[in-house]
């Protein structure tokens, strides 16, 4: 029992300062390699994200917000050329990374973990002059915590599933990057994980209708978890039983196991919320991953110029459930072709290609009259992969002369490390010209330093925005 703080109806730590406990551990402690390997991989992908965001529509608009909102200049946010408050860049930056919906996946959490913790802790990491040791705890201890709140309430059975995942976790993660980073008290610690918590946020309802704030949910969680994280250090106290207290978030949410889950997740290895992470090969819903792959096997393997007739997909039952999957149309944003497995596999299969500019087809009538007559059905022998963590997925195709051509995938084929670094350097391209050497030569410097052929004790500052965001 804790000789200070609260204890919980059991008499045990609370969660909260067990996870504060946690967090300075990994503080206090040198970086293994394969999570320092690991981290620089997450980062790549996570500016390459940012980058390919600037593609959105809305890009602009996130850009204008921020101008309104600069504040103190504390941290770089892209597009504004300068810097601007913590929590206003963390906003920005998040909101932007996740605009492809291409960033990394934390299956059971279900949650896109490094667009929010990543972009609160690089905003905190310039405000603060973090070190680069610093900066890599930060996120090792933000990918751990945010797992260890999105899986408790996920994987609990009876789960709200009209609360969006990502909004769950994501600020109990950025406050989480705060505290590892810098081993403040476990008071201070407690309290910015307990305010955290109780900014958890978000519904679904953008997977029905295309709402934005699919991507401002990123944000919030991404500068209020700065905010847990000031206003504990400023002294303002926390409910510390917030998460398995009788009215804290397990309860609200319904996660009736979210307690033990979380203790699991406690007593696991250090660093295993990154680990855990993958990197989708496709910018859409982690659900959609498979079907999608499996459609485009289909094009290269088969010849279906006779004309499709009957498109049947057989997916996962948390492919078929999840809000948005299954979803025959009609379409009117991005948002939602994203999201239907419909639109994705037809759209694969017309098109021999997945693509931002696939998805942008939304009025597309050869897509889109697919789809209406595409059926997604929930196959009974996928149960035990899914819980496992494999998605598979069969794609079966009815063309007009009768035959009837068909591929199956056992799981995503998720981007491997060589996939993520070369799939950087393709987003990146349009912000990295030929003619910007001092560009490329910031951005050189900070991926060798993440991959470990430099160890400086800090990052030193540069004047580009490739540099500001690698090193902070």
């Amino acid at each position: 029992m804790s000789t200070n703080g609260a204890t919980n109806a059991t008499g045990q730590d609370s969660l909260t300062r067990l996870t504060a406990r946690r967090l300075r551990q990994i503080a206090s402690n040198n970086v293994p390699t394969h999570l320092k390997e690991k981290a620089a991989l997450a980062v790549l992908d996570y500016l390459g994200a940012v980058a390919s965001g600037f593609q959105a529509p809305w890009a602009p608009q996130v850009v204008q917000y921020a101008r309104k909102r600069k504040g103190v200049p504390e941290s770089y946010a892209w597009g504004l050329g300068e810097d601007t408050s913590a929590e206003t860049a963390a906003f920005v930056n998040s909101v932007l990374a996740h605009s492809a919906i291409r960033d990394d996946m934390h299956l059971k959490s279900n949650s896109h973990i490094g667009s929010m913790v990543i972009s609160a802790a690089l905003a905190l990491a310039q405000r603060e002059g973090w070190t680069g040791e610093q900066l890599l705890k930060g996120i090792i201890g933000a990918y751990d915590a945010a797992s260890f709140l999105g899986v408790a309430v996920q994987q609990s059975p009876g789960y709200n599933r009209h609360i969006r995942p990502s909004g769950i976790c994501g600020a109990f993660g950025s406050a989480a990057a705060a505290i590892a980073a810098t081993n403040v008290s476990e008071e201070v610690a407690v309290n910015a994980l307990a305010f955290a918590a109780n900014m958890a946020s978000g519904f679904n309802e953008w997977a029905w209708i295309g709402g934005t704030e699919i991507y401002v949910e990123m944000g919030t969680a991404s500068q209020s978890g700065i905010a847990a994280f000031d206003l504990a250090n400023a002294g303002m106290q926390c409910s510390e039983t917030i998460l398995e207290g009788r009215a804290g978030l397990f309860a609200a949410f319904n996660a009736s196991q979210g307690e033990s889950l979380f203790r699991k997740g406690l007593a696991g290895e250090i660093g295993k919320g990154l680990m855990d992470i993958r990197f989708k090969p496709v910018p859409g819903c982690n659900y959609a991953q498979t079907p999608l792959a499996t459609a485009l096997r289909c094009t290269k393997n088969h010849d279906l110029s006779a004309g499709i007739k009957r498109v049947v997909v057989d997916c996962t039952i948390g492919a078929k459930n999840y809000p948005g999957c299954d979803n025959p149309g009609p379409f009117s944003t991005i948002q939602e072709t994203k999201m239907s497995i419909q639109f994705g596999v037809c759209g694969a299969l017309l098109n021999g290609n997945v693509s931002e500019q696939l998805f942008k087809k939304y009025h597309d009538a050869t897509i889109t009259k697919m789809a209406a007559e595409c059926v997604v059905e929930a196959a009974k022998e996928y149960d035990q992969s899914f819980s496992e963590g494999r998605q598979p997925a069969r794609v079966e195709v009815t063309l007009a002369d009768g035959t009837t051509v068909k591929e199956e995938l056992p799981d995503v084929p998720w981007v491997d490390s060589n996939g993520v670094v070369s799939r950087f350097l393709e987003d990146t391209k349009p912000m990295l010209s030929s003619e910007d050497s001092r560009k490329k030569m910031d951005l050189a410097e900070g991926i060798n330093w993440f991959r470990g052929s430099q160890t400086p004790s800090s990052l030193p500052k540069g004047s580009s925005e490739a540099w500001l965001l690698i090193a902070a």
